[in-house]
């Protein structure tokens, strides 16, 4: 199966590139319509296991899991760490993974602590380019009574689309000013900077995205290109759903994911008190690197 970042395919100037980039789009909508990976036991992932979540993240940058038993927290982040994530990112005196809910307090002023959709976007965008948020975990503790559907796509399959279209767009989008967010002194996570970045670079073993869709408190170039490129890229994510992983995760699955883009639908929540929708959040500072 071909992926840029184990063929290193150039899909801008090789020959046959065209086809080695549509070989690759099949194979990868073969594996996301797949049922998920069956895990028995999250603390101690078996040969074969292993081995069916490596040969998915190298096509698609991210993987569905599906623990057999219910999974405790300690258990989930064991299975982060079976697969290379270690550098667990805290900010906090909180430790471990943090439990994306609904919330009633601070928090409620973002997004991810509320039941409205979640658009495009990467987990941590504005971190710099020196600190990037290599990977993530979504699992589902407690589903939402109705709606909240997870999506995912594979940012290597956007970088490669958009160097089909024009080779320009990627190193527009590849310029380390090209977005910027402004600073914001009262985060959940601690007081941050303004941070200016690209919004792809290539990481020590693969391509890297920071991205949000949200066009508030975001600084993106003025030039025509620039414009153009951010236009062409927002397209692919609105109008390639045959490109989308789309699930209604259920209680004791999860993604692990390299940090693709990823949004969340908007949810209905149970009114009945510890029922609404839980969801384990895990912000690692590394790639998925799953052992044979």
């Amino acid at each position: 199966m071909v992926s840029l970042s184990s063929a290193k395919v150039d899909y801008v100037s090789s020959d046959g590139s065209r086809d080695r980039l549509l070989e690759w789009l099949d194979n990868y909508r073969a594996i996301i319509a797949l049922p998920p990976v069956d895990i028995a036991d999250p603390t101690s992932l078996s040969h074969e296991e292993r081995k069916e979540l490596r040969r998915r993240v190298a096509v698609s940058n991210f993987v569905h899991y599906r623990c057999v038993q219910s999974a405790n927290e300690a258990a989930v982040l064991t299975l982060c760490h079976q697969a290379g994530l270690q550098n667990l990112h805290q900010r906090s005196a909180t430790k471990g993974l943090k439990r994306i809910k609904v919330s009633t307090g601070s928090n409620a002023r973002y997004i991810p602590y509320t039941n409205s959709e979640l658009n495009w976007h990467t987990d941590g965008y504005y971190f710099p380019e020196t600190h990037p948020i290599r990977a993530m975990l979504l699992h589902c503790v407690r589903p939402a009574l109705q709606g909240g559907a997870t999506e995912l796509i594979n940012h290597e399959i956007i970088y490669a689309l958009l160097a089909q279209q024009n080779p320009d767009y990627v190193a527009a989008l590849s310029q380390r000013d090209m977005m910027t967010i402004p600073p914001n002194l009262d985060a959940p996570d601690g007081p941050r900077q303004a941070q200016s970045g690209p919004v792809f670079w290539q990481g020590p073993d693969r391509i890297c995205m920071r991205y949000t869709t949200r066009r508030h408190n975001i600084q993106w170039r003025e030039d025509s290109l620039s414009r153009e490129a951010v236009e062409a890229l927002r397209k692919i994510l609105k109008q390639r759903s045959d490109l989308v992983f789309h699930r209604q995760l259920r209680p004791s699955e999860g993604v692990l994911s390299n940090n693709t883009p990823h949004r969340r639908e908007s949810f209905q929540d149970s009114t009945e008190q510890n029922q609404g929708r839980l969801f384990y959040r895990g912000r690692f500072h590394d790639s998925i690197q799953i052992p044979s």
